[in-house]
């Protein structure tokens, strides 16, 4: 259930009932059952106490599972408990019924063929553990909607990566920043050129990075790399997001600019367009043609300007 590969080595302290009640628990629930099968016989008759049993031999699994998720033996005969248990196992709690219901047709017809007790007694006890064990595995798989926090899954193995994955990520941001203060410019705008590069420039990392480095007290480093941001972000076609991104690094830096003329011209156009932005279309294009004196945009961006100036 806990998402181990192995079953637990076998230990003493298993077999004591002192530490381990879950076994005895189990015992009497059993002894609940057939008293109240026997009740039922002995009041209303044979068909009656078919039915109870064959309702309780259907809800004894579940009773098991709760009883081995929980360690409570009244939540283990709770109706609530069992119909909540059967419902988040849904089809897999099928499965159970059919691979126990195997097990008994298997186990006793090997038991009439081979008479030798030592024998019977290993199959009825393989029988039991793998019927554990096969409850164990339909609780795992239904972990999500029975909400069971594993302690190894393919989801917890994926968190721990990325946890160890962000603390690496953290300790080069960290060491960057480090050479930055001690004035190794090259070495920390290399550490951050090559953090992006290993992860293949994802768009998702530049946006990481744009926030742990707006802080840092020389703006070149946040200007730089969200001029590299804003490109990609334009070459995805995501103009929007682009522009969002533009707006916030000018209202912390105001000098900032897009790295290239198209890349200015278009966040400008946008921004006096559809963004809303006027206040930023303004500032792009009035320096544009200072910027790029003999950038065929310069008309467009010279136009713009008069527009917004009116």
């Amino acid at each position: 259930m806990w998402g181990y590969d192995e079953p637990p080595t076998l230990d003493i302290q298993m077999l004591n009932p002192l530490d381990e009640q879950r076994p005895l628990a189990q015992v009497v629930i059993l002894g609940l059952i057939y008293a109240a099968v026997k009740f039922t016989e002995t009041t209303w008759g044979f068909t009656p106490a078919a039915l109870v049993a064959v309702l309780a031999a259907f809800a004894f699994p579940a009773s098991v599972a709760v009883l081995g998720l929980e360690r409570n033996i009244l939540l283990a005969i709770y109706p609530v408990a069992i119909a909540r248990m059967i419902r988040g196992l849904g089809v897999v709690y099928l499965l159970v019924l059919l691979v126990i219901g195997a097990y008994v047709v298997g186990i006793g017809m090997l038991v009439k063929w081979l008479s030798f007790m030592p024998l019977e007694l290993a199959l009825a006890m393989f029988g039991i553990l793998s019927i554990f064990s096969v409850l164990g595995g339909a609780l795992y798989e239904r972990r999500n909607e029975l909400g069971i926090a594993t302690r190894k899954s393919p989801e917890r193995a994926e968190e721990q990566a990325r946890e160890a994955e962000l603390r690496r990520s953290h300790a080069l941001v960290t060491e960057a920043y480090g050479q930055m203060r001690a004035g190794s410019h090259t070495k920390a705008w290399a550490l951050l050129q090559d953090w992006l590069a290993s992860r293949g420039h994802a768009i998702s990392d530049y946006h990481w990075l744009c926030e742990h480095v707006a802080h840092w007290h020389d703006s070149r480093y946040s200007n730089r790399l969200t001029e590299d941001y804003v490109d990609k972000l334009l070459q995805l076609k995501d103009r929007g997001r682009a522009l969002d991104v533009v707006r916030q690094r000018m209202d912390e830096d105001p000098s900032f600019r897009p790295k290239t003329a198209a890349a200015t011209l278009s966040i400008a156009q946008l921004a006096a367009q559809g963004g809303g932005l006027p206040r930023i279309a303004r500032m792009l294009v009035a320096d544009f043609d200072t910027r790029f004196p003999d950038d065929p945009g310069v008309g467009a961006a010279r136009a713009l300007a008069e527009r917004l100036g009116r």
